[in-house]
């Protein structure tokens, strides 16, 4: 009786090892990650530029003639926490560009911890408002000072 068993667990054995099936395309298979080359510094920052750049155009695109039409948004991401900057944008644009500007600020983030880089850690101000001057959104800064949006 015991003979049969260790029989029985032995055919059991070998049969699961035959019974595979062969790998019919092999790119199919997970991959490796750690084969896969880390971005560097200069690719990083290009990239980084490109996103700010197609937030940019997309704002710069409309004219700005009444600043009800025009919200603002937190932007990019501080070492220590917080937005780098203020953006106003048109609110007709608003669906197109929010999830533009929150990848941005993830990407920025992600870039921080990334390179562990350190900031001053100030806050950066909210603008108490958006004013059109010929026909582009100026952020009105919190001391009343004005600045132009980029």
């Amino acid at each position: 009786m015991k003979y049969l068993i260790i029989a029985a667990l032995a055919a059991i054995s070998f049969s699961s090892c035959t019974a595979k099936k062969a790998v019919e395309n092999p790119d199919n298979l997970p991959k490796d990650i750690s084969l896969k080359p880390e971005r560097t510094y200069e690719e990083d920052q290009k990239n980084m530029l490109a996103m700010r750049a197609e937030i940019e155009s997309m704002i710069n695109a409309e004219t700005c003639s009444d600043t009800s039409d025009w919200r603002l948004s937190p932007i990019g991401s501080k070492p220590c926490g917080g937005p780098t900057a203020y953006i106003a944008y048109p609110v007709k644009i608003e669906e197109k560009i929010l999830p533009k500007i929150k990848a941005y600020t993830e990407a920025n983030s992600a870039y921080n911890k990334k390179r562990g880089l350190m900031s001053d850690c100030a806050l950066v101000a909210s603008p108490s408002g958006i004013n059109c001057e010929n026909g582009k959104a100026v952020l009105a800064a919190a001391n009343s000072a004005v600045s132009e949006v980029h």
